[in-house]
């Protein structure tokens, strides 16, 4: 992409929201920081094992490959700790300088939220203004849901690590799944502690979260709740946590509508509609412009938007914020549906068609080969065994392709969606209301309009960058940039990756002929949008990362209680100060004139 701002970028209806509700924005553009780093990508990753608190980092080690054909070996995705729960585990952490990291405002709160997703987990440090009514109309705003609280952040409070947490399911002991935890999340902790440092005696106050996704939901249920059982002990840990968690389902599995609809709040907060319209009291009606979310993540892929009537016979949701109006919302998660676990399932069939160790991958670029580890089989009707099953045991098989096929790849591409499950029941029960995979969804606008409005994140967006489109595009340029991809060969695809402003990882470059196919197909053959229909694809929008994470901490910090009263130095004449505590009872909010600060 160039240096074209996105235009929503120049909406300042957020910051103006912000401002008005007494909070600070405290951002930098996310993409021209990547920009910078553009050529140092081996100094972003940061190799941590059991010593994870060491300060600098040493740069990311490469996993072994099995033997392959004489072609380009790419690395493998998988990590050895699920076949091998006595081994040591590999916590790569992105690089950050300490002594640069910008300082929060002293007079303000903190939460954490950790998003533990399938392909890592990350921490984003938010900040708020202090929830604190002083005087009896502010209490009136606060019940009628015209006082809410706004996070804002700094794109370099956020740091990230892999593998996901899904991975530390593998220790069956629960000394060893502890320990495991501990070097793990570890260095999440080390960096919200560097990034709060000047605040340390407010810590106990910062409320800390931590919702895992779609890595976690593919688990099976006694392996998910004895790892989730697992962090909250360890987050309940003094020493280990020093931040506020006194609540145990501040640490679970989000459901994947959950996760629809914290994006789709995320979009719309961004965009500064979100907050305008949840003020008052009852229902959403007739709203200023909301925006539909679409977001892939590894596990899983989300779809989200607001029905005014509320006119939705499934997957309805209500997102209420504080204590304000709620919004109707279609929301719907699809599992195995990610970039990854697609991957997966379609790799899984192949290998059970193939005949031998080797396999044939059409999507692959010709000239790469790369070791293909899974646990997922297939049935003789290509039906996908329950991983219960006794024949879903793991297998590893070489996946290489020596001729591109954009074809024979769109066509098992397609596959995935499963649209022949519609047949079975959702034509007839929604009258053909539905997407694929067997799931009700009200109808899409079919050509675009003020009021039908979608934005692309995530993984989507980065389809969209490595293909090179404009902010806004139609749904075939999708497609015709996949066959231009598709096309290429691993030297030319390296060529091609060597020119853009953000160069995508080599250990992900061979999957983008896929990843650029399924997004086309998931758009139009899966949930249905025209060719011709212009889409959106964001990942920062008015200063703000988008992301359920920006959502879902919007949510909680609105759950939060309020205090009543404060303390505020108030000047008394020109030479002195007094402190005067003031209470909600009787007393004025003091005049701004006469306000010098107020403490934590």
């Amino acid at each position: 992409m160039s240096d074209q701002k996105h235009y929503l970028e120049d909406n300042k209806s957020w910051e103006l929201a912000v401002k008005r509700l007494g909070g600070d924005a405290v951002y930098q553009n996310e993409v021209q920081n990547r920009r910078l780093h553009k050529n140092k990508k081996d100094d972003e990753e940061t190799q941590h094992g059991h010593s994870h608190r060491q300060d600098d980092a040493v740069k990311e080690s490469q996993h072994p490959v099995p033997s392959a054909p004489p072609t380009t070996t790419v690395p493998n995705h998988h990590h050895s700790i699920m076949n091998n729960t006595n081994s040591s585990f590999v916590v790569k952490q992105k690089n950050y300088n300490k002594t640069v990291l910008p300082p929060p405002n002293h007079d303000t709160m903190q939460a954490l939220m950790i998003d533990a997703g399938s392909q890592g987990s990350r921490i984003h440090v938010y900040e708020f203004q202090r929830r604190i009514l002083y005087t009896p109309e502010e209490l009136t705003e606060a019940l009628n849901g015209f006082k809410l609280s706004i996070p804002t952040t700094n794109t370099r409070w956020t740091n990230r690590l892999n593998p996901g947490l899904d991975a530390l399911a593998a220790f069956s002991d629960d000394n060893a799944l502890r320990e495991a935890l501990i070097t793990y999340l570890g260095p999440l902790f080390d960096f919200a502690k560097t990034v709060l440092d000047a605040k340390k005696h407010s810590w106990h106050r910062y409320p800390i979260y931590l919702k895992a996704t779609g890595g976690l939901r593919t688990l099976p249920t006694v392996d998910r709740i004895r790892l989730i059982n697992a962090v909250r002990d360890l987050f309940q840990n003094k020493t280990f946590n020093p931040f506020n968690f006194d609540d145990p389902e501040r640490a679970r599995v989000i459901s994947g509508e959950e996760e629809a609809m914290y994006g789709w709040a995320a979009v719309n907060f961004a965009i500064g509609t979100l907050v305008q319209d949840t003020e008052g009291k009852g229902v959403v009606l007739n709203p200023h412009r909301t925006w539909g979310m679409l977001e892939m993540g590894g596990a899983s892929t989300q779809i989200a938007w607001f029905e005014n009537q509320g006119d939705v016979m499934a997957n309805l949701m209500k997102l209420q914020i504080g204590g304000a109006r709620h919004w109707n919302i279609y929301a719907h998660s699809f599992l195995y549906f990610g970039v990854n676990s697609a991957w997966s399932r379609l790799n899984a069939r192949l290998y059970m068609r193939g005949t031998n160790s080797t396999t044939i991958n059409p999507c692959l670029p010709s000239g790469v080969a790369f070791n293909f580890e899974s646990w997922i089989h297939y049935d003789k009707e290509e039906r996908p065994l329950p991983r219960s099953d006794p024949r879903s045991t793991y297998y590893n098989v070489t996946m290489s392709n020596h001729r591109p096929d954009f074809e024979q790849c769109t066509i098992i591409t397609r596959a995935l969606l499963r649209k022949e499950a519609n047949k079975d029941w959702v034509e007839f029960s929604h009258d053909g209301d539905c997407s694929f995979a067997g799931v009700y969804q009200p109808p899409l606008p079919t050509k675009n309009s003020a009021d039908d409005e979608f934005i692309l994140t995530s993984n989507y967006h980065d389809v969209w960058e490595f293909l090179r489109l404009p902010p806004r595009a139609k749904v075939i340029d999708i497609q015709t940039g996949a066959r231009r991809i598709c096309t290429m060969d691993y030297e030319r695809l390296t060529q091609y990756n060597s020119l853009l402003d953000i160069p995508v990882k080599d250990e992900d470059l061979y999957q983008f002929c896929f990843r650029a196919t399924l997004t086309f197909e998931m758009l139009h053959s899966g949930y249905g949008f025209p060719l011709h229909y212009e889409i959106q694809a964001a990942d920062v929008v008015n200063g703000q990362k988008l992301g359920w994470a920006l959502g879902s901490t919007l949510y909680e910090i609105n759950t939060l209680p309020w205090e009543f009263g404060g303390e505020y130095e108030i000047k008394t004449n020109k030479h002195q100060t007094v402190k005067s505590r003031k209470t909600l009872l009787g007393m004025k909010y003091p005049d701004s004139s006469d306000l010098i600060s107020h403490y934590m």
